[in-house]
């Protein structure tokens, strides 16, 4: 069986990865761009294969109707929005992800944004550094605030373990709310709305869908206190870009921290504001957490190579 590793880098962090699919006999075709690939180069280079270790670029039909022989798309990491499945149904592809192996990952970054934009190290580094302003900037505690997390799957519930230790108050909107886990962290369930209004920092933590486009807009940045702070760590296209720029921008937030963007590489607005802290999509950019990932995408087409049900395909997704 031939495998096409779109995803890069792969198999960087550990070696077992690459390992395990020679040692089980497949031929392997790197993406050689050196960068995230394009769905126009993913029509020519994905060269027929039958299977495909994917990472975030957007699977268009043009890449299944130009590769009959696929397959099975295994995805490295967690996000499904780049997989249009009615084509997967049309053209007879199943789906596999990593739910679990970058949960932590992303949620310990969620935790070091909220307390660099809460104390605004960032801002304070680049100034020490770059315009030899030293100036103490006051921030804010993380103890004892209210912390809003909008989703609460499996990073939302590990964001609210790590955040437990800081003595804050959770409310969490959610439309299939955990009530055993709830009563474990003390979490108050509530509306979206309530939610905005009466949380010092809100984190994103729900996947892009067609009713999740926009789902922070100027609207609901409105809704929030003046001395808030937002989070992104989910995905980019849930919180509207050019309304989180004026919400910044005229103080209607304090701060922000954005980890992921609508179109990456990111070269928009927000990099000329310093009251928002932007990172590179590394939720899950760790050394364990890449190494647990691929392992078990390869794990995947491992099964599927013999026949064995598969541990994390996906039905239904929307």
């Amino acid at each position: 069986m031939k495998v096409y590793i779109s995803t890069h880098p792969f198999s960087k962090t550990s070696e077992l990865p690459m390992k395990m699919l020679k040692e089980n006999g497949f031929e392997v075709k790197l993406n050689n761009f050196g960068r995230k690939i394009t769905s126009e180069e993913l029509v020519k280079d994905l060269d027929n294969s039958d299977i495909l270790i994917a990472g975030t670029e957007k699977i268009t039909e043009e890449v299944f109707k130009n590769n009959p022989n696929l397959k099975l798309i295994a995805r490295v990491g967690i996000g499904l929005d780049g997989i249009d499945f009615d084509l997967c149904k049309k053209y007879n592809v199943r789906v596999t992800y990593t739910p679990d192996a970058p949960t932590i990952a992303v949620a310990e970054l969620c935790v070091g944004l909220i307390l660099d934009v809460a104390r605004k190290i960032s801002e304070t580094n680049y100034n020490l550094k770059y315009k030899n302003i030293w100036h103490r900037h006051m921030g804010m505690l993380l103890y004892g605030k209210t912390v809003g997390i909008i989703g609460m799957g499996r990073i939302g519930k590990s964001l609210v373990h790590l955040l437990s230790g800081f003595n804050v108050r959770f409310l969490v909107h959610d439309i299939e709310p955990d009530i055993a886990f709830g009563r474990l962290y003390k979490v108050k369930f509530v509306s979206k709305e309530e939610l905005l209004k009466s949380s010092d920092i809100v984190s994103i933590n729900i996947p892009l869908k067609n009713d999740t486009k926009n789902y922070i807009s100027l609207k609901e940045l409105s809704l929030m206190k003046k001395n808030s702070i937002l989070i992104n760590t989910a995905r980019g296209g849930i919180v509207n870009e050019n309304d989180l720029y004026k919400a910044l921008k005229e103080n209607i937030i304090s701060g922000a921290a954005v980890d992921v963007f609508e179109d990456e590489p990111y070269n928009g607005k927000l990099k000329d504001l310093e009251n928002c802290i932007l990172t590179c999509h590394m939720g899950a950019s760790t050394v364990e957490s890449r190494k647990d990932m691929e392992v078990q995408a390869v794990e995947e087409v491992i099964r599927f190579k013999n026949n064995l049900p598969l541990k994390n395909e996906v039905f239904g997704y929307e």
